[in-house]
């Protein structure tokens, strides 16, 4: 018998409902200037056409799991979105047996926004920092610890 990762059970091909969903972020003015790649100069609302919807439903799930409700107000520069957006994609190429190994830097940020989490930018870069204390990035450190002894997660 085939082995099914969660999107199997989990993910609805219905794009529009994912659409409708996601849309009040296209009217964020605090997400002016992200794309695909992160967050830019531009004056430009985010367009949700731009991003894979998959991409973003599961790393929002990832983040989620790993990541305490944002009541944690101190920003954390230790981590930028671009190392999020690293271990998110190799802890979904597990849970999803390589179906999703890739997510972008602005997937990350908006799948952070979408769940709550507030993000300073950086200064010249397409990266930032978030709302996030450093023991739940250790806790995702640890998973994929884990998961490179080959253990299940």
């Amino acid at each position: 018998m085939e082995e099914k990762d969660y999107l199997y059970y989990f993910w609805n091909q219905n794009k529009e409902s994912w659409l409708r969903e996601f849309a009040y972020l296209s009217k964020e003015k605090t997400l002016k200037g992200l794309t695909y790649g992160g967050l830019t100069g531009s004056q430009k609302l985010v367009n949700l056409n731009d991003f894979n919807l998959e991409e973003l439903m599961c790393a929002q799930d990832i983040i989620r799991c790993y990541f305490y409700v944002p009541s944690y107000n101190k920003i954390n520069e230790d981590y930028t979105s671009y190392r999020l957006k690293h271990m998110v994609e190799r802890l979904l190429n597990k849970v999803t047996n390589g179906r999703i190994n890739y997510v972008s830097n602005g997937t990350a940020i908006l799948a952070m926004h979408h769940c709550g989490f507030k993000f300073r930018r950086i200064p010249g870069s397409l990266n930032c920092f978030f709302n996030v204390p450093k023991k739940c990035y250790k806790r995702m450190e640890d998973a994929l610890r884990v998961n490179k002894l080959g253990l299940e997660l």
